[in-house]
C-alpha cells in the first residue's frame, strides 16, 4: 500500500512533492532501510502522475542515495538512509550562517535579463539570452554594505519560482533552492579581487566612481557538478560584512 498523502498542488514541481513525501517516511522510520520503495505504476495511481514523473521520482532518490534497486526489479530504501538525511537536515556538512543581527536587513529585486557574454558562458546559455538575475543588497542601519547578483541557469529558475519574486528569501537562496528543487550546493568554487567601482556600483553603496572595492564571484554546485547559482558580491572598502558561521554535519 502507498503511503502519503495524495494531493499535489504546484508551482512545486510533481515529482518534488512526491520525493519530500517519502524522504519524510524513509526520515521517520516509515520506510525502513531495505523496505521497498512504491512502483512507478503504484506512483502512478496514487499520486495521479505520469510515468515520466514516476521515473524522475525514483531517480531523484537514487541521486540522494536514499534508495538502491534490489535484486529483483523492486527499488529498495538504501543503508543509512535515514541518517543521510537527518545530516543534510543539520546542515549537510556546509557552514550554517547564524541568524543576522536586528541591524541587518535586505533589499532584493529580480527580473529576466540578458545575460553578459561571460555570464551567459558560465550558465550554460547562448550569450544576450535572457536569463534570471536576482540582485539582494544588505543594508546595515540603513547603509549597504554588500550587493550580490545572482544569475540562476534555467532548470533552476523553472523550478523555484520564488526566485524571481523581488522580496527577500528568509531562508536564504541555496536553502530555497534546496527545498524548491532538491538541488543542493555540495561544492563552491570561490575567487576574490580588489577592484575599481564602475558607476552602477558606487551609486548602490554610495561611494564614489572608482573606489576600491571587493567582488567575491562564486559558483555553486551539486556533488553531481550540476551549476546551480553564478553569483558576484560586491563590498566597499573599510565596511565589514561580518557573519558567524556553525559548522554541522562534518
Amino acid at each position: 500500500m502507498v503511503k502519503g498523502t495524495a494531493e499535489l498542488q504546484r508551482p512545486v514541481p510533481l515529482y518534488m512533492q512526491v520525493v519530500r513525501q517519502l524522504r519524510a517516511q524513509i526520515a521517520s522510520g516509515e520506510l525502513a532501510e531495505g523496505e521497498r520503495i512504491p512502483s512507478q505504476r503504484e506512483m502512478m495511481q496514487h499520486w495521479r502522475i505520469s510515468m515520466q514523473t514516476a521515473s524522475k521520482v525514483i531517480g531523484a532518490l537514487k541521486t540522494e542515495r536514499l534508495a538502491i534497486a534490489s535484486v529483483g526489479r523492486d527499488t529498495v530504501v538504501a543503508p543509512g538512509a535515514a541518517a543521510r538525511i537527518a545530516a543534510a537536515s543539520a546542515g549537510t556538512a556546509h557552514a550554517t550562517a547564524e541568524p543576522q543581527s536586528s541591524s541587518l536587513e535586505t533589499q532584493a529585486t529580480a527580473a529576466m535579463t540578458a545575460a553578459p557574454p561571460e555570464v551567459a558562458e558560465i550558465i550554460g546559455i547562448p550569450a544576450g539570452r535572457r536569463a534570471l538575475r536576482r540582485e539582494e543588497i544588505r543594508l546595515d542601519t540603513g547603509t549597504p554594505v554588500i550587493v550580490t547578483t545572482t544569475w540562476f541557469p534555467a532548470a533552476i529558475a523553472t523550478n523555484a519560482p520564488r526566485l524571481a519574486d523581488s522580496q527577500p528569501l528568509p531562508s536564504g537562496t541555496l536553502a530555497y533552492i534546496a527545498e524548491a528543487t532538491g538541488n543542493r550546493a555540495a561544492r563552491v568554487a570561490e575567487e576574490h579581487a580588489a577592484i575599481a567601482a564602475d558607476a552602477a556600483i558606487a551609486k548602490i553603496l554610495g561611494v564614489t566612481t572608482g573606489s576600491p572595492v571587493l567582488i567575491t564571484r562564486r559558483r555553486h554546485h551539486t556533488a553531481a557538478g550540476v551549476l546551480i547559482t553564478y553569483s558576484e558580491a560586491v563590498a566597499p572598502a573599510g565596511k565589514w560584512d561580518t557573519r558567524s558561521y556553525a559548522v554541522t554535519g562534518t
